[in-house]
């Protein structure tokens, strides 16, 4: 690996961790300004802050480190009782957390005055009780003291070993090195004790060049020890063997311990405890390990993995059907039999792969609806009101190639939720509702896929108002009366805004034309509900994965084409009898139920075939969107199968009724329906 890979991939951890961090300090500081505040969370958000500070030093972002400093400075503060958060102190939080997400991510919003300036602040809401130099000269006397003590401690101790441990100038993370210190030690005795402690220099690691610690040394030799303890960022070490009461310290440096040789060694099946990074492994003698390991992935090694097990189900496939037309031209033969054996084998063996690697690849959504506290904050502040934000299903998991898309849609609805539905609180008082209004944002899987709910409790879309503005941007026809469904799908056309004024939230009329193209891009589904003073509810249908997908193929005409599973109801032949003409549209009846039925050929403009004989039974496929149902014509069904999807690039071509392609076991390209276009195409039942 040359250095320019090894420092990309250090740098993508180093930003995918620094966003953990800002997450973490942003979700808790909302929860501290709602009145959720617990002495757990100030220790996380210390501990947050702490780390970003010292990796984007060590990733040569020292306006990010200073920043951070200041803020992980009040943190301490906050944590050791000296300080309470205020509402001030909330929002100079927040706006220090958004210079450093700009310095991270957008290199070029650095700028030295607005650094100064928030560092000032930041230290001006702290209020000091006592001047700097009366702290240090009290925190130095109680140092020396317990020094003392801790020095007539251990002299009444045959074995004790006193170490000085001086840090480095530049050391950025000295409590880091402190912890690795005291665990590495834990293998030779019992650490007595240490001035300072690790939790007064993980406080103010910047106030401490050196520490003192004393060791009950009980086994291991001398060069074992100075292994244990050479650690980054360790400027010099001293062991001493400590001293009797009214002795002075030898003063040896970095050599021995008298009478090393002494020291019994290590025991065979010792538990030892090791810390690695921020992880602590616990391995006994044997060198087993307990607890659960993680490792972190590229998403490019997943995403060449799923493409390899794609070709991998496209080829068993292409084997199934290469041992039936030998079973076809040689009966039952052994090879055959043999044939049909290894053929399972390798259906089992790739499913087994395939699930494997659909789990690795499925991350929680929480880490998309994390950001959404923060947003809506700032726009009701912005906007004056009161709103609510109550998040359900933060556990719900899908791929994380639909995760990575699916930030920007969700943030467009809720925004859009905000401006347009939720209202100020006079006109909330005046309808009888709370001030607050609230917006539930929610995630459930149901099948392979997951629903997305965006509900608020405002005041609805005004049908009216939008089916007005609609004529007058020629987007309906003047004499034409379209359903309320329609109406309320309107919003989400190229250039349409209710806003009587443009704003830098909204008016422009692009939010919602992004959430339709994404969702659509995504082979989702929109659905959208409204009441008139009670609120609006945006239901969005995505696959849990877009790579594989279970399908039933279907034969129209000389094609083959698939219906995605997740879409199909049931299946079944109806006679001419059971087919009625309701306003010249054909209908069935199923269960009670008036389901339209439409031929794919027709829909498809598929040329027909003249000289096909007409059939008794007409083979039917119901499928589903939300409440919606239809009837979809086939020429035969010819079964189920799991499918590869394969993206198609014809912008020449409308492709718009298909979400994709794959290929068959004959090696036959077959086109995937898109339901949601197949169903704006015909004339879907809403009843």
């Amino acid at each position: 690996m040359n250095d320019g890979n090894f420092m990309d991939q250090y740098m993508d951890l180093f930003y995918s961790e620094a966003k953990e961090q800002l997450d973490i300090l942003t979700r808790d500081l909302l929860a501290i300004e709602s009145g959720g505040s617990s002495q757990d969370m100030i220790h996380e958000m210390f501990r947050a802050a702490h780390t970003l500070k010292g990796s984007s030093a060590m990733a040569g972002f020292p306006a990010v480190a200073e920043m951070t400093h200041k803020v992980e400075d009040l943190l301490g503060k906050v944590r050791e009782g000296k300080h309470s958060f205020g509402a001030k102190d909330v929002d100079v939080v927040f706006l220090a957390l958004d210079y450093i997400q700009n310095c991270l991510f957008h290199p070029d919003a650095v700028d030295p005055e607005k650094t100064a300036e928030l560092a000032h602040k930041l230290e001006d809401i702290q209020n000091p009780s006592t001047s700097t130099a009366k702290t240090d000269k009290k925190a130095s006397r109680d140092q020396a003291e317990r020094l003392a003590q801790l020095r007539k401690q251990a002299g009444q101790m045959s074995r004790t070993t006193e170490i000085l441990v001086t840090f480095s100038a530049d050391s950025a993370m000295r409590s880091v090195r402190f912890f690795l210190i005291l665990n590495n030690l834990k293998e030779f005795g019992e650490v007595i004790g240490a001035v300072p402690t690790w939790e007064e220099m993980e406080a103010d690691e910047g106030a401490y060049d050196e520490a003192t610690i004393f060791l009950d040394w009980q086994q291991g030799n001398c060069a074992d020890l100075e292994r244990a303890l050479n650690i980054a960022d360790v400027q010099r070490l001293l062991i001493d063997q400590c001293p009797m009461p009214g002795a002075q310290p030898s003063g040896l440096q970095g050599s021995a311990k008298p009478d090393c040789a002494e020291a019994p060694p290590t025991p065979a099946g010792t538990a030892v405890e090791m810390a690695a990074g921020d992880r602590v492994v616990i391995m006994d003698g044997g060198g087993a390990t307990r607890g659960t390991e993680y490792i972190k992935i590229e998403a490019k090694r997943l995403d060449l993995l799923m493409n390899l097990i794609g070709e991998m189900l496209i080829t068993q496939a292409r084997f199934v059907r290469l041992q039936e037309n030998y079973l076809e031209r040689h009966g039952q033969s052994p090879l055959a039999v043999e044939m049909a054996e290894e053929t399972h084998q390798l259906a089992r063996i790739t499913t087994q792969l395939q699930d494997g690697l659909m789990k690795a690849r499925l991350i929680p959504i929480g880490g998309v609806f994390s950001r959404f506290p923060r947003i809506v904050r700032d726009l009701a502040r912005k906007q004056e009101k009161k709103v609510n934000l109550l998040m359900e299903g933060q556990d719900t998991e899908l791929d994380k190639s639909v995760v990575d898309q699916i930030g920007d849609p969700l943030m467009h609805l809720i925004r859009n939720s905000i401006d347009h539905g939720i209202e100020g609180p006079e006109e909330r008082r005046r309808a009888g509702k709370p001030e607050e209004g609230t917006i539930r944002l929610k995630a459930i899987h149901e099948g392979s896929r997951i629903i997305i709910e965006i509900r608020d409790d405002g005041r609805g879309i005004d049908e009216k108002k939008v089916l007005a503005k609609a004529r007058a941007l020629g987007l309906v026809a003047e004499g034409y009366t379209p359903s309320r469904q329609e109406i309320l799908d309107l919003i989400f056309a190229p250039g349409f805004s209710t806003a009587d004024k443009v704003t830098d939230i909204s008016g422009r009329g692009v939010g919602m034309d992004v959430v339709k193209g994404a969702i659509s891009s995504l082979h989702g589904i929109i659905e959208t509900r409204s009441e008139p003073g009670q609120g609006t509810t945006f239901q969005l249908q995505l696959p849990i994965t877009l790579a594989i997908i279970q399908g039933l193929t279907v034969r129209v005409e000389q094609e083959s084409l698939i219906i995605p599973l997740d879409n199909v109801l049931e299946s079944f032949q109806l006679q001419e009898g059971d087919v009625q003409s309701v306003g010249g549209r054909e209908v069935f009846s199923v269960r009670g139920r008036i389901v339209p039925l439409y031929r794919l050929q027709e829909l498809l403009q598929i040329p027909p075939d003249l000289e096909k004989s007409r059939r008794k039974y007409r083979s039917v496929v119901v499928v589903g969107l939300a409440e919606r149902r239809m009837g979809l014509e086939v020429d035969s069904l010819i079964g189920k199968k799991e499918i590869v999807i394969k993206s198609i690039k014809a912008p020449w071509l409308d492709l718009e009724h298909f979400a994709g392609a794959t290929i068959l076991g004959d090696g036959r390209v077959s086109l995937i329906l898109n339901i949601g276009a197949i169903f704006r195409r015909g004339v879907g039942d809403r009843g």
